[in-house]
């Protein structure tokens, strides 16, 4: 059941939710070619794909804001605590990209469907977003 939920561009953003949602989640690193390794947010991820002890993800900011604070259920019932810091332009929609420290644990997460919930929408203390 969602707590509350406002409009941006048209697209209903749950506040907190409680209720997991299925997402199709594909990996990729900071160390690619073209890449910066700095999220959308500002954040230098090419030491660590963490922020703040949370995993950096890429999203649709229509679906869920940048820094945002996540949840994310893998189908072996692993849950990875993740941050919104990041976009990608082919994440639209119920897509996440999960930051990985090496090309070679991407490549092996690979594409997956997973259950997400926003935890907290709201920006924490050191948190960075637009």
């Amino acid at each position: 059941m969602l707590a509350a939920t406002y409009a941006t561009d048209n697209v209903m953003v749950p506040d907190v939710s409680n209720d997991w949602r299925t997402f199709e989640a594909t990996a990729y690193t900071a160390n690619c070619r073209g890449c910066t390794g700095i999220t959308k947010s500002g954040i230098d991820v090419r030491k660590s794909p963490e922020y703040n002890g949370r995993i950096v993800i890429a999203v649709d900011p229509r679906v869920i804001p940048l820094g945002a604070a996540v949840e994310i259920r893998l189908a072996d019932g692993t849950i990875i605590e993740g941050t919104a810091q990041d976009t990608g332009g082919a994440i639209k929609g119920r897509k996440i990209d999960i930051l990985h420290d090496s090309r070679s644990t991407a490549i092996e997460f690979g594409r997956q469907t997973v259950d997400l919930r926003i935890v907290n929408k709201n920006k924490s203390e050191g948190d960075v977003g637009e």
